[in-house]
């Protein structure tokens, strides 16, 4: 609809790929964020990428104008379609990348030794693991392969002649000013610029080493492991047989350890971007977490979540309510400030003071106006997401609910007649073709 920006959700299984059209003074603004998916090949991203060419208007060299591509971190679920045929045709204007993809970051050098630590203990341990515990190696292993990170980081920006900012809340803003009128404004709520002081408490390094100690214990894994091919395995001479089997499990416990912090970095690591549109606010945080210990509190010396951050660094840009929000994380427990759970005390927990500001309760006699998606898919691997829990909290707060979504009875799953937001996964249910999903979700504003 012309004048209307518009929000395009792709459905893409559990991943991101968004598509924002923003009416400018005197052009359509084309962003993409995020293009990727978990546990599904790259045709399905390259039939969205297809898609999008249809909204995107031509060069003067023949070749679709994309004015700003966002890749809020380096997860597959994020950027696992950026493939060099799928944008042969495209020109992109400009590149936002995480610092999480910036490997000369002086302010980031904790960051980068948890994720060589968490690597290389992954990678080591792949090499011995079998059976389930080789599978879920291999799953942690290929969430941010290196092939991805070079086309952002180098084959896109050469091919378009630009070059990629990594940015954060200390990017000037002149920087990303990308529209003609000057009240339409984009902003970056998070990351912040000290990466290491604000979210490993600049002690990065240490917590690294402290972490990867026990991985060192021998020469490599084979020796702990043990061959997956070998009937038994030899018991070294100098332990017993019980501390045999503790260490063995303690290392591949701590490479597994290790890869989970190492993910929350990466999330909390996410691109924040809030668009203010003639008075429309939406809110897109990537997969950012929140922390509820010590109250939600922000503290240096300890790992602090991207939300809580936020809140005491930006909370000015947080204290308005949203007309949109693309929910994080594809509905995770930890990405949307809010939890059911009390205080010692018996009060609500201070973390619910976000999404109170950001999607207040309707009061009594009033209508909710907001915009809420979830971009998810729940699957054997991770039954909790979306969160049912969550889920049903944010059907109070927005008017795009969904009651009528039906999920195979469990423990994890939102109950019958619930409202909740709507989901790329379940909206199917509501067409004349059920079986055939959904391949996107639009939502206008004027």
């Amino acid at each position: 609809m012309a004048g209307q920006l518009l929000v395009r959700v792709y459905n893409v299984g559990l991943g991101d790929c968004i598509y924002l059209r923003v009416p400018d003074k005197n052009r359509d603004v084309h962003i993409l964020i995020d293009c990727g998916n978990k546990f599904g090949g790259t045709d399905l991203l390259g039939e969205c990428i297809s898609h999008l060419k249809e909204e995107l208007d031509e060069t003067e060299t023949n070749k679709k104008r994309l004015d700003l591509l966002v890749v809020s971190h380096p997860h597959e679920d994020h950027h696992k379609g950026f493939e060099a045929e799928f944008f042969e045709d495209i020109r992109i204007g400009n590149l936002w990348l995480s610092p999480a993809y910036d490997r000369q970051n002086p302010n980031a050098k904790g960051f980068y030794a948890l994720q060589n630590a968490a690597r290389r203990a992954l990678t080591n341990l792949s090499a011995v693991a079998f059976g389930d515990l080789k599978e879920e190696v291999e799953e942690l292993l290929s969430l941010s392969k290196d092939e991805a990170i070079d086309m952002l980081c180098n084959i896109l920006p050469e091919a378009n002649g630009i070059q990629p900012r990594y940015v954060s809340t200390g990017t000037p803003p002149e920087q990303l000013q990308i529209f003609e009128d000057p009240t339409i404004k984009l902003s970056i709520l998070g990351p912040m610029e000290d990466i290491d002081s604000y979210y490993f408490g600049g002690e990065g390094l240490q917590v690294t080493n402290r972490l990867n100690a026990s991985a060192e214990l021998s020469d490599g894994y084979d020796s702990i492991l043990g061959d997956p091919g070998s009937v038994e395995v030899k018991l070294p001479r100098n332990i017993s047989t019980q501390d045999f089997k503790n260490l063995r499990s303690r290392v591949h416990m701590n490479a597994l350890a290790l890869a989970e912090i190492a993910g929350h970095a990466v999330n909390n690591l996410s691109v924040i971007l809030l668009l203010e549109w003639h008075g429309r606010r939406l809110l897109f945080p990537g997969d950012a977490e929140w922390h509820e210990t010590r109250n939600g509190e922000v503290k240096k010396g300890r790992a602090n979540g991207s939300w809580n951050v936020m809140w005491q660094e930006r909370r000015a840009d947080l204290s308005r309510p949203l007309d949109f929000l693309k929910i994080g994380h594809h509905g995770s427990e930890n990405a949307t400030p809010w939890t059911s759970k009390k205080l010692r005390s018996g009060k609500v927990h201070p973390i619910n003071q976000i999404l109170d500001a950001l999607l207040p309760l309707p009061q009594p006699g009033q209508l909710a106006s907001a915009h809420a998606v979830a971009s998810t898919k729940r699957t054997s691997r991770w039954p909790s997401i979306p969160n049912a829990e969550l889920m049903a909290e944010l059907g109070r707060r927005i008017a795009n609910v969904r009651a009528e979504y039906v999920e195979p009875p469990s423990r994890k799953s939102v109950p019958a007649n619930t409202p909740q937001p709507q989901r790329t996964d379940l909206e199917a249910q509501l067409t004349d073709t059920p079986e055939k999903p959904v391949p996107y979700l639009e939502f206008f504003f004027s």
